[in-house]
């Protein structure tokens, strides 16, 4: 009883506001329907409206967005949109590539839904690369937004947020003078000169701000290493201009803050377009190795393999491959030894293990049956047991030790969100990463490569 009276008494005060509510009709002099077709055709004129499009700068990566931007130019007429991308890419399922600086056309449309939604739903390499899923096993791909919530707007500037994960991004509006071909090669050309400076050093004046900064695939990465040998990262991607580089957001170092800076390849030099004070200079890491040490000294390397069990060292060689940046050493596992690939980074002098087919090998199953298996080396965490199949994952050395020589390992960067310490050689029953898996042979992880100098050889 004392239910149905509380529902009673909620039922009576409804129609009592509900009577109030439709009093007051200036509150809501249109329909919904009416007010949200005014929103989509008000966005649509603006979109269309530019005469020379739009820029947008476009960062996949999830919620970290910490994969790098790229450019995408947009020129909106009725329902079709032409792109162009400052990135060279190839769709999942093509069997070329779309080289930067290509015009490609689709179409888009804005939606009601989490207030009006900007959506290209229709496939364009350049923005849907970064959304599409790369094979069974990794539905995410590259964690990247096309459909986008529209929060605010000016005439010359579009705020949009990714609506899956996000990431807050911009549409700016091009200057009529703008060419589209000579702002991309422009962005293409700085890529180009400052690739290869990947090394810099943050200056504020004469003060060193920032003593390692690296770039790599549109990523700067500040790290500082404490007294202890503690070492602490700071990542933030970026997209370049005709001129140089832009930050995601302003990113604050030591007190310096980094946000947008022109290239000058003359000196090799990105200067802060706030603070000519504010420099990030290209220079060559102290610990730099040229490739011949590699293949010039033995070395020792220990690491905890067997799920964490066990503390494992083997001595271990490089040889090059012959005019190349691919380094070949050997680890073992079940007691086969496997050939692995290292590539040798010229900028830094420093090696990767990257995701790599290893060897095709017959395995004894417990109850005696041979089954063939394709064994792929994978990067991984041994702490938490995530384990990557994309291409570029990968770890990458750096230096723990000068004399003798001691190699440590932490993540490559190339990835979103990823955290490897080690690697997998996984087995596989097919010899693409997205066949069944049959287990792991060997994991390795905590892996220290230690130059051998004569002494160690006396002894």
């Amino acid at each position: 009883m004392r239910k149905y009276g509380i529902t009673g008494l909620l039922f009576l005060a409804a129609l009592g506001l509900q009577s109030c509510l439709f009093s007051e009709e200036d509150l809501f002099e249109d329909t919904s329907a009416n007010r949200t077709a005014a929103s989509v055709a008000k966005y649509t004129e603006l979109l269309t409206g530019a005469e020379n499009g739009w820029k947008l700068d476009y960062y996949p990566g999830g919620e970290t967005h910490d994969m790098g931007g790229t450019v995408l130019l947009m020129q909106f007429e009725g329902e079709n949109v032409t792109m162009m991308s400052d990135q060279t890419v190839q769709g999942f399922n093509d069997r070329t590539e779309t080289p930067a600086g290509t015009r490609v056309a689709s179409t888009y449309s804005i939606n009601a839904d989490q207030g009006p939604v900007l959506s290209f739903d229709t496939y364009n390499v350049l923005l849907h690369y970064y959304c599409e899923p790369r094979g069974g096993l990794d539905v995410d791909g590259f964690e990247g937004d096309y459909e986008f919530v529209i929060t605010a707007a000016t005439q010359d500037d579009i705020t949009l947020r990714g609506k899956k994960y996000g990431t807050v991004m911009h549409l700016t509006r091009l200057p009529a003078d703008t060419d589209w071909d000579s702002y991309i090669a422009g962005c293409v050309q700085v890529y180009d000169e400052s690739g290869e400076y990947g090394t810099l050093v943050g200056y504020n004046g004469t003060q060193t701000f920032a003593p390692s900064v690296f770039s790599q695939q549109n990523v700067i990465t500040f790290t500082e290493t404490d007294s202890e040998g503690e070492r602490t990262q700071q990542r933030v991607s970026f997209i370049y201009t005709d001129r140089g580089i832009r930050f995601f957001e302003p990113t604050v170092v030591n007190g310096v803050t980094c946000d947008e800076f022109t290239w000058d390849n003359a000196t090799k030099t990105f200067t802060s377009t706030a603070d000519a004070n504010v420099r990030l200079k290209y220079e060559r890491p102290a610990d730099y190795l040229p490739i011949e040490f590699y293949t010039e000294h033995e070395w020792e390397a220990s690491y905890n393999c067997d799920f964490g069990m066990n503390d494992t060292t083997e001595a271990v060689t490089f040889t090059r491959v012959e005019d190349t940046d691919t380094l070949l050493t050997h680890f073992t596992a079940l007691n086969m030894s496997y050939e692995v690939k290292a590539i040798y980074n010229p900028t830094t002098g420093m090696i990767e293990f990257r995701t790599q087919f290893l060897d095709r090998v017959t395995l004894i199953t417990t109850d005696n049956k041979q089954v063939n298996a394709y064994v792929h080396l994978c990067p991984w965490n041994e702490f938490d047991g995530t384990v990557y199949l994309a291409n570029n994952a990968g770890i990458v050395s750096y230096t723990s030790q000068m004399e003798p020589r001691v190699l440590e390992f932490a993540d490559n960067g190339r990835m979103s969100g990823s955290d490897f310490n080690g690697f997998v050689f996984l087995a596989f029953d097919g010899p693409e990463r997205t066949s069944n898996q049959l287990g792991a042979l060997g994991t390795f992880s905590e892996i220290k490569l230690r130059q051998i100098v004569e002494e160690d050889t006396e002894e």
